[in-house]
């Protein structure tokens, strides 16, 4: 065992606070504790108030998911309409590219003819060529007119022909006659005179 000398005690001296000291300490000390309880009683409506709060926060999560929800479904009705605006653009796309390889042939021939035709084409034939629209309507209805003796006129074309001949002869007997170009002078003659 250890001797006397290795177990001394050695004291440990705590100052001793002044009465002034000790009376702050405890009016701290019960103050602190006054404050404690006033918080540890003032916790279940704390708790209530934070309670009715998370759930109202809850209640506006849930709102707000809903209204995402609806968001996100009017998204995908836009994605779908704007899938069949771009089906529809491609089908339109390739009905014109169609038109187009069949147009292109035309218009590789008529661009140099209209070109030229342009170029050939004066102002006043553009004037008589609108004077000339402007008067199709009357030339229609004369033409319904003419068209019915034009029909006929195969069958009038050989009666013609005869016609002439006779005129012909006619004039041929007529030049036969003693002293016509007598009377031919001198009614050219009067005809100076009229």
């Amino acid at each position: 065992m250890a001797s006397d000398r290795e177990l001394e005690v050695q004291t440990v001296r705590l100052p001793v606070p002044s009465v002034g000291t000790a009376l702050s300490l405890v009016r701290a000390t019960v103050s602190w504790s006054m404050d404690t309880v006033a918080l540890v009683a003032a916790m279940p409506s704390r708790i209530d108030d934070l309670f009715g709060r998370l759930d109202a926060l809850l209640t506006s999560v849930e709102e707000i998911t809903a209204r995402a929800g609806e968001v996100i479904d009017a998204a995908a009705r836009t994605t779908d309409d704007a899938a069949e605006v771009v089906v529809g653009a491609g089908d339109a796309s390739a009905r014109a590219q169609s038109m187009i390889a069949e147009l292109q042939p035309i218009a590789d021939r008529g661009i140099p003819l209209g070109r030229r035709f342009v170029d050939n084409f004066s102002e006043q034939e553009l004037d008589a060529s609108i004077r000339m629209v402007d008067q199709l309507p009357e030339l229609m209805e004369r033409m319904e007119a003419i068209m019915p003796i034009l029909a006929t006129m195969d069958t009038v074309a050989p009666e013609i022909h005869q016609l002439l001949e006779v005129t012909k002869d006619v004039r041929k007997a007529v030049i036969g006659i003693p002293g016509f170009k007598f009377f031919r002078n001198r009614g050219e003659e009067k005809l100076e005179d009229i």
